[in-house]
């Protein structure tokens, strides 16, 4: 028997108190449950406006689990009526058995983003756990839906790990006991968005004999670099926001944001939530977008480093939560579990492995988004990596300049203004995969730099373009997508960004790749004030689409200006260790550039 870790790589967990369902300050109302099975007939509706059922549905209510150290964690099973045994599939996280209602315990938040993310309320049943898959659509196709709230969450017993290796093996001893029901085929999956999907990674890892695949639709895999220290930058207010807002249970709880502040470098701890896919071999449906500013590379890098034959990836162009409820990509998923599940032979395997959606920045209706472009894998093997140096005037070009010269900007303030270099298309051109930037950078009024680069789309006019994520044909009468909808940063993206903090720059040359460098972070290599060092800040996955005449900005400032996730968490004081102006270098000794992934589209 395995007992919970106390301790990850020699470093002792920190704890705090988790808030109490009871906690009636908080924003998620909390009904005491026991256990009970019961029918949903035909036509029950969880509440008024919200989907029916439309098949006879079993209710499992509060099933206990067993893991191995002898906590109880609790889970509620939705299941089609028959006699036939049917796979599951698990939606695991600590946010609540049910979300998006009023009178359940769960997280809420499409009630907090202006038109429910184009989600009305009827599209869904409530039934269905935040960033999971509803059991009114899933269970009429034969599948059971089993919502879990993990150790210490809600009334889970047990203290509450944020992800690692115990979520991992508390995650296989929850596959082989469902695998074990009696109405159950002996095959699992698992299912869902951000932490539902780094769950399925942990698991995996573990290699439950009964789970078949999975299908972790964005999700990071390496929580310090993609998502709480990314480039070596802190980011300890959505370290503390995300787990004091969301999360609620009995006992203690991982406290990821007092871990941050003890150990800002890379060490044992943050070892323990990477997560290494190379030993996977079991099928995979991979999600990834460009609208999460927290899940993109991990999906990815993911994806990628498994060893599966068995593997695709889908790029959407809209918004994780709503893809998850659209209902092509529903079907194109069952065909998968379909195939894996219950081994129905469908011509699964025919699907290309990566389908890569690229954006046009259109408007609300169109040019729109160019959907599914098929390739054989990913990155796109014909992808050209092509150079732009910066130049004088603010300038991108395919050839470095002679002599040398310098721009510089404020880095200390959001008022700043950040130096841009420009480059328009001379005839249309896509460009698909990761980017990197090499710049020789100094600063004179401070020992680092914490550097932020992004690249966005400018219009022929210069216009400053956005893409909206989500599709607005239903939106009420009289709203502008313009104006009224942008205040939600959830429904926009603005380009791929990269960030690097100076004193971070070293790299592991065996683990770097051309475009990705690695960075290790244990250690803080200062630079003398005034001294020009080179950094190498790779951007995340892109797919953006120029005709003849438009304009790639590359931006390099001392912040990000825009934030796909959370934005009211963002705080307004700029609170990184930037001081002063910061020194772009180019030209002559110093080839400062952007690197882009060019591709030819599919004939």
């Amino acid at each position: 028997m395995v007992g919970p870790k106390l301790e990850f790589g020699g470093f002792p967990i920190p704890w705090t108190p988790t808030n109490r369902p009871e906690d009636e300050t908080n924003m998620y109302p909390y009904r005491k449950q026991t256990r009970n099975t019961r029918k949903l007939p035909v036509g029950w509706r969880f509440a008024d406006g919200r989907r029916p059922i439309h098949q006879e549905t079993i209710f499992d209510e509060v099933v206990e689990i067993p893991l191995r150290d002898g906590v109880k964690i609790y889970c509620d099973i939705f299941r089609p009526v028959t006699d036939i045994k049917i796979p599951a599939i698990l939606a695991v996280s600590p946010y609540g058995k049910n979300g998006h209602v009023k009178s359940l315990q769960g997280f809420r938040i499409f009630d907090n983003i202006p038109f429910r993310l184009g989600l009305p309320e009827s599209a869904t049943s409530g039934l269905e756990k935040f960033e999971g898959p509803d059991p009114a659509e899933w269970c009429p196709r034969g599948y059971a839906i089993i919502n879990v709230d993990i150790r210490g969450t809600w009334d889970s017993e047990g203290d509450l790990y944020i992800e690692g290796s115990q979520m991992g093996l508390d995650g296989y001893d929850t596959v082989e006991f469902i695998a074990a029901q009696s109405w159950c085929n002996g095959a699992v999956s698992m299912c869902g968005n951000s932490w539902l999907a780094t769950e399925q990674w942990a698991t995996a890892i573990e290699k439950p004999p009964s789970l078949k695949c999975i299908a972790p639709l964005e999700g990071f895999t390496d929580k310090y670099r993609d998502l709480i220290c990314r480039g070596g930058v802190p980011k300890y207010n959505f370290a503390s926001f995300i787990f004091n807002k969301t999360i609620r249970g009995r006992n203690s709880r991982e406290d990821i944001g007092e871990a941050l502040n003890k150990w800002p470098l890379f060490n044992g701890y943050w070892e323990d939530k990477v997560y290494d896919t190379s030993g996977l071999t079991l099928p995979i449906y991979a999600l990834a977008s460009y609208s999460s500013g927290n899940h993109g590379a991990g999906t990815v890098r993911g994806w990628s480093q498994a060893a599966s034959k068995d593997k695709w990836i889908r790029f959407h162009p809209t918004q994780e939560w709503f893809d998850l409820y659209t209902p092509r990509y529903i079907n194109d998923l069952q065909r998968f579990f379909d195939r894996y599940l219950k081994n129905i032979e469908n011509g699964w395997e025919e699907t290309p492995k990566a389908r890569v959606s690229i954006l046009t920045y259109g408007n609300r209706f169109e040019p729109g988004p160019v959907w599914d472009v098929p390739f054989a894998n990913y990155p796109i093997p014909s992808t050209e990596y092509r150079k732009l140096y910066l130049q004088d005037s603010g300038k991108l070009d395919t050839s470095p300049q002679v002599h040398e010269n310098f721009v510089a900007h404020y880095a200390d303030t959001y008022q700043a203004k950040p130096s841009e270099f420009l480059l328009t298309f001379d005839k249309a051109t896509t460009l698909v995969g990761y980017s990197k930037a090499e710049l020789w950078m100094s600063c004179k009024d401070k020992d680092d730099m914490d550097v932020f680069v992004s690249i966005r789309k400018l219009s022929r006019s210069g216009e400053v373009l956005e893409h909206i994520n989500v599709p607005w044909e239903n939106l009420p009468e009289g709203v502008n997508t313009q104006h009224d909808v942008p205040m939600a940063q959830t429904v926009k993206y603005t380009g791929p960004t990269g960030i690097l903090r100076a004193s971070h720059r070293a790299q592991v040359p065996e683990r770097s790749t051309a475009l990705i460098p690695y960075h290790p972070h244990d250690k803080e290599e200062k630079i003398t004030p005034g001294e020009i060092v080179k950094l190498e800040i790779s951007l995340w996955p892109m797919g953006i689409h120029f005709e003849a005449g438009d304009n790639l900005l590359l931006r390099i400032q001392g912040f990000i200006d825009t934030s796909s996730d959370f934005p009211d968490h963002i705080d307004k004081k700029l609170d990184n260790l930037n001081e002063g102006r910061h020194t772009i270098h180019f030209g002559g000794k110093h080839e400062s550039k952007i690197i882009v992934p060019v591709i030819a589209l599919p004939t």
